[in-house]
């Protein structure tokens, strides 16, 4: 029998088969498993686990986390739990952002193909600046990327100049709308297969799209602010919701702000694929594209060769950076 410092109403049973499964959600101290059966989610209700106070090395678990859980049928600190976590596998990726005014992370999702940037046209309208940090997030973790322009009926001329931007950048666009059932199929053909999550600013649309895509999921759905143009935050938990043919996406909580963590600021500049032919010809190597002389991305963005609101995004991140390296002596 094994016994678990924390839990002293519960033994384990050492004998008891090990499984492996994936985290589809958690809800505080519930940690919802899936079993995995030759590398897909097995088609069954999830497991209420626990973590029996343990240890781990990558921090608490998120959705997207591989793991290694037992099966028992005992209660658990006076709560009817199903199944216990004994190990969490190595991340492959980890979606994570400083949360506004603070200095410790929040983490999202682990162990992602892709990275899907969900925005909207017209209400909340769009945010490229918002865009532009979860691409970065993405490039640092080399995901595939796409984004989705939801509520496509919205467009005006501005948003498909920045689809087009987006576009010559390398990165995969798809107008969609969930309201008018545009690009449903070409979105669900895209993602099946891979492991994904959607995240985007509050009130683009996340959810609706979720619904569609996965009858029966049931996400709720929130009202836009109308004074501020802003989303009520109706996803509170990352949930994995899977795909019949397999991979899965999870849906994230909405947020407004999202702040880079993780990211030293002299890496920073590769997450932006565009400036790496110019910043190769910058008289000073290696160059922080802020102040030095003849830099070459500087030139750049003058001469319009790259987009003023993309080296802008880059200034505002590389400060914060900055800042958050500072703090840390």
């Amino acid at each position: 029998m094994e016994r678990h410092k924390g839990n002293r109403n519960l033994s384990v049973d050492a004998n008891l088969p090990l499984h492996h499964g994936i985290i589809v959600e958690v809800l505080g101290p519930v940690v919802f498993v899936c079993r995995m059966e030759d590398g897909r989610i097995a088609s069954e209700k999830p497991y209420a686990c626990s973590l029996l106070g343990k240890k781990y090395a990558q921090g608490r678990p998120v959705a997207g986390d591989r793991v290694a859980f037992t099966i028992h049928s005992e209660v658990v600190q006076n709560r009817d739990y199903q199944g216990v976590i004994q190990s969490i596998e190595p991340r492959t990726s980890l979606v994570e952002r400083l949360e506004p005014g603070g200095r410790k992370p929040r983490r999202l999702v682990a162990n992602l193909d892709t990275l899907v940037v969900v925005a909207s046209v017209g209400a909340p309208p769009l945010k490229p600046g918002l865009i532009d940090r979860y691409l970065v997030c993405a490039h640092h973790w080399k995901l595939d990327t796409l984004i989705i322009f939801n509520k496509w009926e919205l467009a005006e001329e501005i948003d498909l100049l920045y689809v087009r931007l987006y576009e010559a950048l390398g990165y995969r666009c798809i107008m969609a709308s969930a309201k008018e059932k545009i690009e449903l199929d070409t979105i669900r053909n895209t993602l099946t297969g891979r492991s994904s999550a959607f995240l985007g600013h509050s009130g683009v649309g996340k959810s609706s799209l979720l619904n569609e895509l996965f009858p029966g999921a049931e996400l709720a759905t929130g009202m836009l602010s109308v004074q501020a143009q802003r989303g009520c935050h109706t996803t509170t938990a990352s949930r994995l919701l899977p795909f019949e043919q397999g991979g899965f996406i999870i849906d994230t909580p909405g947020v407004r702000e999202f702040g880079i963590y993780g990211i030293p600021s002299q890496e920073l500049g590769h997450c932006f694929p565009e400036f790496e032919s110019f910043a190769s010809q910058c008289r000073f190597q290696p160059c922080s594209h802020t102040h030095e002389p003849n830099c070459a991305v500087r030139q750049a963005v003058e001469d319009d060769e790259l987009a003023a609101f993309r080296y802008q995004a880059y200034l505002k991140m590389y400060a914060e950076i900055r800042e958050q390296e500072k703090t840390a002596f």
